[in-house]
């Protein structure tokens, strides 16, 4: 993806912040909605299936701890969610999944090949995480196939987190590291 087709830190963050307080209000005043929050959540999962990144993001954010009555807690379309999101480049989720991808950064930022993918990529200290996050995540999501149609159609039902699960999206970020640090160097 091209730098600037990223949706910045600043746009995504003050998109995610509307849109999150638009989606709470129709649950806590629901009077003052013509629609329901099943209605607006539906809404956003359409926008999120057209490749908003944005809206990816808010559909992570609400899969994370659930919404109690409406939408149960499910970690797998949490993570899936946010890592389509920042491969679309959404630099806000990019940088909420800055632990998860650490090590990997570490891993390019130790190659003894450093200097020359930094100057082959025009990645600087301002826009290294933004660029490799969005990397790393675009293997990931090569990785376990993932698509905003296949999350959308993923029967909604309750999966929290286990050690299990956040080791199979690790194992998926391990294989798309090699084939990102040949991506950078070639």
């Amino acid at each position: 993806m091209d730098k600037e087709d990223f949706v910045t830190k600043a746009d995504a963050f003050q998109g995610f912040t509307q849109l999150r307080s638009i989606m709470n209000d129709c649950i806590e005043n629901p009077e003052n909605y013509a629609k329901s929050f099943l209605d607006m959540f539906a809404e956003v999962g359409s926008l999120a299936m057209e490749g908003n990144a944005i809206a990816q993001d808010v559909m992570s954010y609400y899969y994370k701890d659930g919404v109690k009555g409406f939408v149960p807690q499910n970690y797998d379309l949490y993570m899936q969610w946010a890592i389509l999101a920042a491969a679309n480049g959404n630099e806000f989720t990019i940088e909420k999944l800055q632990f998860f991808l650490n090590y990997a950064f570490e891993e390019i930022v130790d190659n003894d090949k450093l200097q020359q993918i930094l100057e082959k990529n025009d990645i600087d200290e301002k826009n290294y995480v933004f660029v490799l996050g969005n990397l790393l995540c675009e293997g990931i999501v090569d990785e376990l196939q993932i698509t905003a149609k296949k999350l959308v159609e993923t029967q909604n039902k309750e999966s929290l987190y286990t050690p299990e699960k956040l080791r199979s999206y690790r194992r998926a970020l391990d294989k798309a590291l090699p084939k990102v640090l040949d991506y950078l160097l070639v």
